[in-house]
């Protein structure tokens, strides 16, 4: 588990991502991020690309079908 400290930036809040973060997210400054809602009201930070999108749509998908 990697801790994050809430720090004020302007007129809101942020974290500041340590660079292992970054690497393992295969991002860098100026691209965007996700912060997901997952189904058991924790979060995940993701890159949004196809493919994750299209997994998220996958496992939305089965969500629905096993609680009706």
């Amino acid at each position: 588990m990697i801790e994050l400290k809430v720090q004020a930036i302007g007129a809101g809040f942020g974290v500041e991502l340590p660079p292992e973060v970054l690497k393992q997210l295969q991002t860098s400054e100026g691209e965007t991020i996700f912060l997901e809602n997952m189904f058991d009201g924790s979060y995940c930070l993701t890159k949004h690309d196809e493919k994750s999108a299209e997994l998220m749509m996958l496992i939305d998908g089965q969500m629905h079908e096993e609680d009706s």
